[in-house]
């Protein structure tokens, strides 16, 4: 319970860690990578989307139809697929991998947008072309790592942005119980 006079204080102290904590948001920025640039029919790919300072939103990925999607290292209550679009919701992850299939020939772009929550901004992830052509990669023979499925998605970031949202409702639950009480 808190007390009349903590009250106001933990109102004003709450208040101030709102106001503070998109200063400390930082420009938000998310890109792509492939394994290979260029790849025969029925070969995978690699995509790894590199995400900085973004703690809280999603990548919404489109993958053309060319590709078919085949796995993510992601969690799955963390992502969705529907037709070519997978959707990633992300709490300060730094990296998301997935693979995909090549089935069919010609030169395909992957694009995408990021949407950071907490900045109530977006932008498009730069588009990236992979050429896909009926016989060998021309970049040659495919990474060692290849046939290996994509390495766990790394988490890091501030965590402690989590705190003032749960300190607000810590003290909005203590508050309304107090007046509950009256």
């Amino acid at each position: 319970m808190v007390s009349r006079g903590l009250a106001p204080i933990c109102c004003i102290l709450i208040l101030a860690a709102f106001c503070v904590v998109p200063v400390w948001a930082n420009d938000a920025a998310v890109s792509r990578e492939v394994d290979r640039s260029s790849v025969p029919v029925g070969d995978e790919v690699l995509v790894t989307l590199s995400v900085d300072s973004l703690s809280v939103g999603g990548v919404v990925e489109t993958i053309p139809e060319g590709f078919a999607f085949l796995e993510t290292s992601y969690p799955m209550e963390k992502y969705g697929v529907s037709g070519q679009t997978l959707t990633f919701a992300v709490i300060d992850e730094r990296e998301i991998t997935y693979r995909v299939q090549a089935k069919t020939a010609g030169s395909w772009t992957f694009a995408g947008r990021w949407i950071d929550a907490v900045d109530k901004t977006e932008d498009a992830i730069s588009p990236t072309v992979v050429s896909v052509g009926s016989g060998v990669a021309a970049t040659g023979a495919a990474p060692a790592d290849a046939g290996q499925a994509p390495g766990p998605t790394s988490a890091g970031g501030a965590p402690w942005v989590v705190i003032p949202a749960l300190t607000a409702a810590a003290v909005a639950a203590g508050t309304y119980a107090a007046h509950k009480k009256r």
